[in-house]
């Protein structure tokens, strides 16, 4: 059963790794949650097969919305539960799919994949009646303060600039729109996570995840997808706070994680 005290959340690349990992915990936790995919058969079989949740679970507590996340109309539908209530809460984790055509110069198959993401989902956001708070997956290796280890640099540069390209965008995005006024920002407040190195598992939970922010980040080579999701189950959503006038822990901040 879904608790009255709980936020509600709407999912966005829940078919990802990292993600998948946070949407699970919630269910079997009794959160409600929506979530936007291009193929509602493919999460419910990740859902039911590989990550053991019951049939009784998806249909008490999980609305599949069927779309796509620049569609403005699907979004905004993932953001309102069924009972027209705005969710409390977004998460996302859309990321992009590399393309190694030029391997001189690998490149993302949609450049602004992220960018274009976050744009649809402020816009569908704004129209809500009260604004949700959001929490989005970006990366390491944008920012002027160097926050992953010497040897990864290389890599980094080589493979990754234009994603990096890409989130950057999308975070300076989320951070604009915090200066709007009070009554006109689509969200009332961010977490954007900057994990490391993302390593293709689930993780098995036992590797302590090390936390910094913007200023002291946490350096490390990699994480796995599975362990940045649990993170923000249990840092983002278990802390969530829903009263007016109170944040969690992680609101409000960038927070950097690595293993």
């Amino acid at each position: 059963m879904a608790q009255s005290n709980f936020p509600t959340l709407a999912f966005f690349g829940a078919t990802g790794g990292c993600t998948i990992n946070c949407l699970v915990p919630s269910l079997n936790a009794g959160y409600h949650c929506n979530a936007l995919v291009r193929n509602p058969q493919k999460l419910r079989d990740m859902l039911l097969q590989q990550h053991g949740l019951s049939e009784t679970t998806l249909h008490k507590l999980l609305t599949i919305v069927k779309g796509n996340v620049t569609d403005v109309a699907a979004v905004r539908q993932t953001l309102v539960l069924p009972n027209n209530q705005p969710v409390d809460l977004i998460i996302s984790g859309i990321g992009g799919q590399m393309s190694f055509s030029n391997p001189l110069r690998p490149t993302l198959v949609d450049p602004t994949v992220c960018a274009s993401a976050m744009q649809t989902i402020l816009a569908a956001a704004r129209e809500l009646p009260n604004s949700p708070q959001l929490a989005v997956i970006s990366t390491t290796g944008i920012d002027k303060k160097r926050d992953l280890p010497m040897a990864m640099m290389p890599l980094y540069h080589w493979m990754l600039k234009q994603p990096h390209e890409d989130k950057r965008k999308m975070e300076e995005m989320i951070i604009k729109e915090l200066d709007q006024p009070v009554g006109h920002r689509a969200i009332s407040n961010y977490t954007i996570i900057r994990p490391s190195f993302l390593t293709e598992n689930e993780g098995n939970g036992k590797h302590e995840v090390k936390e910094g922010t913007a200023e002291e980040p946490a350096v490390g080579y990699v994480i796995a997808r599975g362990d940045v999701g649990r993170w923000i189950f249990r840092r983002v959503v278990r802390e969530y706070k829903a009263e007016l006038g109170q944040t969690f822990p992680a609101a409000g901040k960038i927070i950097t994680i690595t293993t």
